[in-house]
């Protein structure tokens, strides 16, 4: 199915049309979707935020109903799609003489949900990114120190120094090649600084920096280029130079805030979910949008992503269902 379709270029975008929905449909639903695709773009991972459960679809079955789903607890942090064919997510304690209380990071097969691996953390976990080939992940747990975990082998790689200061976590991603790891957060003291990032060595201490978005809710790294991109609670996206450590631009225009970045695979393109009814897609060195969408309902705040190949860009509706945008082939 993808294949069929056009790469989604700069001057494809304005031309995005609505390719498709998986379902079912949840209603009454209103809190949106965290999403994920896993490395190959063949599976797309939905966890929407309170009570739904975690679902996963084959995008290449011509069936628009969920390939598993698993009934994950109440919870902030989101699930991931990594290579193998692998679900991770954040089950709770077993209550097993390991584990007491503690939460679980589980590994789930995405074909049938059987429990390929398990680890009890410490603390409970904020949120995960997960980096390009699906090999590491970046675990935040609420009060601990962040950690890179090798997916394959199911263990601990790497624990990077602790946040120097009380904050809420709000979002965190690992660079395409895996050096670098970053975190958006909002410090209890009202301190400056609500961007930290880590090289991913064993106890690097991070870097903060100052961003003019309180909070700051999103942090993407640029496939190619050694930036990012952060955005919050402002209609404007800050970009900061990974190697240099400094804001080197700042991006305009995001009406309705940055809530939730993506980059498409080339890099010229950033795709931003609002805070309710819709998402947008800019061009990445100007900032201009190219294309808006959304629906009726302004309560809900969904991830937006690129597919892998960069031929869809998948969103997360207010009825629950999770929308396909794409070029028309025909």
């Amino acid at each position: 199915m993808n294949a069929s379709r056009p790469v989604i270029t700069p001057a494809q975008a304005p031309h995005l049309k609505r390719v498709r929905e998986l379902g079912p449909r949840r209603i009454p639903f209103s809190s949106g979707h965290q999403l994920g695709f896993d490395p190959g773009g063949t599976l797309l991972l939905a966890k929407g935020r309170g009570e739904a459960p975690l679902r996963w679809w084959d995008v290449g079955s011509p069936s628009d109903a969920p390939l598993g789903t698993f009934e994950a607890p109440p919870s902030a942090a989101p699930a991931v799609l990594t290579g193998e064919e692998r679900v991770v997510c954040v089950g709770p304690a077993n209550l097993s003489p390991a584990g007491l209380w503690r939460p679980r990071l589980l590994a789930l097969s995405a074909r049938d949900g059987a429990l390929l691996g398990e680890e009890h953390v410490q603390h409970a976990v904020t949120t995960l990114a997960r980096s390009r080939g699906g090999e590491h992940l970046l675990v935040v747990p609420d009060g601990g120190a962040p950690f890179i975990w090798d997916v394959k082998s199911w263990r601990l790689a790497c624990e990077l120094g602790g946040l120097d200061i009380d904050v809420s976590v709000t979002a965190c991603a690992l660079s395409p090649e895996g050096r670098f790891a970053a975190v958006t957060a909002i410090p209890h003291d009202g301190q400056q600084g609500n961007l930290w990032l880590w090289e991913t060595t064993p106890g690097a201490r991070p870097w903060r920096l100052s961003i003019d978005a309180s909070p700051a809710w999103s942090v993407a790294f640029h496939p190619t280029e050694p930036l990012l991109a952060v955005g919050g609670l402002t209609e404007d996206v800050v970009v900061v130079h990974v190697g240099e450590r400094r804001i080197v631009r700042t991006l305009s225009g995001f009406r309705g805030y940055a809530c939730n970045l993506d980059f498409n695979p080339e890099g010229t393109l950033l795709a931003a979910s609002h805070d309710g009814r819709g998402f947008s897609v800019h061009r990445f060195d100007t900032g201009a949008e190219l294309f808006r969408t959304g629906d009726d309902n302004d309560i809900q705040t969904s991830d937006v992503l690129f597919s892998p190949d960069g031929r869809l860009l998948a969103w997360g509706q207010g009825d629950g269902t999770v929308g396909l945008w794409g070029v028309d082939s025909r």
